[in-house]
């Protein structure tokens, strides 16, 4: 894989699977136990941790996605975002309707264990406490966190 991309530092390159059609920017690190699906791209100076499952979807620059992430197909992580260990995206509404993708937008920050359901958009600088089932869209620079994720004020405070 080093002659594939060798701008990009995987922590171990025999125990990580990269499918074919991936990009990844130079800069990116990528974690051991890690499997990038076909069609995902990944931009510069991101980190992917170990135990990661990156579909096909859109990555942007400078994003840190922790150890034992989902990152289902269609979703778009614009640049700049941070993401805990343990989140989980879905794209499927498993009622029959189409599927529909998640959108985190630039500089939003979402916390470990969080689940991300299928068409919810995160907005620019957005908070999401640890845990969190986001269930609606959460708007530019807002802090949202419970079951399901609620808008709060910082501190806790409705």
């Amino acid at each position: 894989m080093s002659s594939r991309y060798p701008e990009v530092l995987f922590y171990n390159m025999h125990l990580t699977e990269v499918q074919e059609d991936v990009r990844i920017g130079a800069g990116t690190r990528i974690g051991s136990f890690s499997l990038l699906h076909a069609g995902a791209v990944i931009g510069t100076n991101c980190l992917i941790g170990s135990h990661c499952n990156i579909c096909s979807c859109e990555i942007g620059n400078n994003v840190s996605i922790q150890t034992a992430c989902h990152i289902t197909r269609g979703v778009t992580i614009e640049d700049d975002v941070f993401i805990g260990p343990g989140v989980v995206t879905l794209n499927d509404p498993l009622n029959g309707d189409a599927l529909r993708y998640p959108v985190i937008m630039r500089g939003a920050r979402i916390g470990g264990g969080s689940l991300i359901l299928p068409g919810v958009t995160i907005g620019e600088n957005a908070f999401v406490g640890a845990g969190s089932v986001v269930t609606r869209d959460i708007d530019s620079g807002g802090t949202s966190f419970g079951n399901p994720a609620r808008a709060r004020a910082f501190g806790g405070q409705s």
